[in-house]
């Protein structure tokens, strides 16, 4: 953070604003897409960002989560009418964006803080649906107790998945936890067999560069604060599951690098069932050379012990790390390819890709076949 912006870095960000926009929030989030494409046409802002936060940091979701956080505080500001989790209900309209820009100047001090001290911190309820999918498939080829490990596990909620109630298109999932928390997922094509019975778990561990602390007040708001404006619902299950962790503590979340720490992290567990390895949308904050490492440590892990890594990440990056994606299904971008990578003591076992699904998993569609390409589905 020299305060000198150059040229490639305000134009990197202003792509990853269009980026942004486009594959993540159309269809999703109104307010967010009308406003990363203001944002990638304000120099000021995207100066502010490259000025305050660390480089790989630099991200959209940062910029209005650290937004929404001030606004939670400032409920009559007009941004807020836009903001349904904040109680507006104002649709989206040319106001918008002068309404962002204007809060962000009266809060620019503020928000320069928070750009350069925290970090891109979420935690998706619904991706266990993408877990318990994995887990079935896990059973089948090895039956029994099991260990789980997420690695970016944030607040470690999703290690709670047993704790949940799910709602996979029109049916509930059987067998199913009695939950003050529901879980819900729009199945496309077959949703006769996506998950099975619960296993026992023996641990649950979360690895995260940044472990959330649920007790601290201050971090929970921060994890709230990338729930996204129109996402009321979802506000109201994070908070649910973050009360439920609180009221029963069942898992542990340390703080590790993945692509250094996976696997001593996994030595230390005692016990010799097979170790689950759990990651959605990690990848996508890694490197080229991070991915690789983080796939290395889970193979150098899988030589004392089975190993199954369960994933619900972008299909091209999961290419780049060695999985066997199509060619064509490699190049969907807006979508995350769910499936388990399985390894034996002796080496490689297992690779099964087992559906694809919206990247926060409010839709899911099980693979019709073991080599689907998922043509069928329209991206």
């Amino acid at each position: 953070m020299t305060g000198v912006v150059t040229v490639n870095e305000r134009e990197r960000l202003r792509v990853l604003f269009g980026l942004f926009g486009t594959k993540q929030c159309r269809g999703r989030s109104p307010v967010y897409e009308a406003l990363s494409e203001a944002v990638r046409a304000d120099d000021d802002l995207l100066d502010l960002m490259v000025v305050s936060a660390p480089d790989d940091q630099r991200r959209p979701s940062l910029l209005f989560a650290a937004v929404n956080l001030l606004l939670a505080a400032d409920p009559d500001a007009e941004l807020a009418a836009y903001y349904p989790v904040h109680g507006g209900r104002r649709p989206v309209d040319a106001r918008l964006a002068p309404a962002f820009f204007a809060f962000g100047r009266a809060h620019r001090a503020e928000l320069a803080r928070l750009l350069g001290e925290r970090s891109t911190q979420t935690n998706e309820i619904r991706r266990c649906v993408a877990l318990r999918a994995g887990l079935r498939h896990v059973q089948d080829l090895w039956p029994g107790p099991v260990a789980v490990v997420e690695v970016g596990a944030s607040a470690g909620l999703n290690l709670l998945f047993d704790r949940y109630q799910y709602r996979l298109g029109a049916r509930d999932a059987v067998p199913s936890a009695v939950s003050p928390v529901t879980i819900t997922c729009e199945i496309r094509g077959d949703a006769d067999h996506i998950v099975g019975a619960v296993p026992e778990v023996t641990t649950r561990l979360g690895i995260d560069l940044w472990p959330v602390d649920l007790t601290d007040p201050a971090a929970r708001a921060w994890l709230e604060a990338f729930i996204w404006p129109e996402q009321a619902d979802d506000l109201a299950v994070l908070r649910g599951a973050i009360d439920l962790a609180l009221a029963s503590p069942a898992a542990t979340v340390v703080r590790g690098d993945a692509t250094v720490d996976t696997a001593g992290l996994i030595d230390g567990l005692t016990g010799s069932e097979p170790v689950v390895v759990f990651t959605a949308s990690l990848l996508s904050y890694l490197g080229a050379e991070a991915r690789h490492a983080f796939a290395d440590q889970v193979r150098q892990a899988a030589t004392r012990r089975r190993i199954a890594w369960i994933f619900a990440e972008t299909p091209g990056l999961l290419a780049a790390t060695g999985l066997t994606v199509e060619t064509g299904l490699a190049r969907r971008h807006s979508s995350y390819l769910i499936g388990a990578r399985s390894y034996g003591p002796d080496g490689f076992a297992d690779e099964a890709l087992l559906a694809l699904g919206d990247p926060y998993l409010r839709w899911l569609a099980p693979a019709r076949h073991p080599a689907d390409d998922f043509q069928w589905l329209a991206d």
